[in-house]
């Protein structure tokens, strides 16, 4: 085989594999968090007496973002919902000596039912990704929604997690540890801010119509 023809060959055949393989996955970052909680959670938050129900809407779980960190940054695509949701079942289960997470749509007759005097509901409302030549600064930011067993609004307050990694691209894991880390300490800001509440009797008399 002549030498023009050999590199024509090669040519399709690479043009056959880069169509097959996709340019996301040959030019880009599809970041997934491992999604569980570390043993310094465990440290920092020991489980109050209470009762507690966790509902967060469908989508957060496919709350994505493709925000590269800046414009020389390869292209990213973190999949944060995936991680945020088991993160905050398992940071409410340790968090409260009695959980129960409510898949469906909230109503008064599943919270009179199962005995629940307090509901909070999820929300992811920002994703921040900044990509420096020193490392990469990651937050996540939430709202949660505290209900009594009316479903009126009790509490209202959104939660910061924050993960700020040096050259965190070189490193072991990379930036789906780093991901990790910024839903792990959003969860904390949440239960602790909860946890907080209750022993605080704040949401007593508080309650405003939904």
């Amino acid at each position: 085989m002549n030498k023009p023809r050999a590199f024509l060959t090669f040519l399709i055949f690479l043009l056959l594999s880069l169509s097959q393989a996709g340019c996301a996955r040959l030019f880009g970052w599809d970041i997934h968090a491992p999604g569980i909680l570390s043993q310094n959670f465990n440290h920092q938050v020991q489980p109050v007496s209470a009762r507690m129900a966790l509902h967060f809407p469908p989508e957060l779980l496919k709350f994505q973002s493709k925000d590269r960190g800046g414009k020389t940054a390869d292209p990213q695509t973190y999949h944060i919902g995936e991680a945020l949701g088991p993160m905050l079942i398992e940071g409410f289960q340790n968090a409260f000596s009695e959980f129960l997470f409510i898949e469906i749509e909230p109503t008064q007759q599943i919270l009179k039912q199962y005995g629940v005097p307090y509901l909070v509901v999820v929300q992811i409302k920002r994703f921040d990704n900044n990509v420096t030549w020193r490392g990469q600064g990651i937050t996540l930011v939430t709202e949660a929604v505290v209900l009594d067993a009316g479903l009126n609004i009790v509490g209202r307050f959104e939660a910061r997690g924050l993960s700020d990694a040096e050259k965190v691209f070189a490193k072991k894991g990379g930036p789906q540890v780093n991901l990790n880390a910024a839903i792990e300490n959003n969860v904390l800001a949440i239960v602790q801010y909860l946890q907080d509440s209750i022993r605080s009797n704040a949401w007593k008399g508080t309650s405003s119509s939904t």
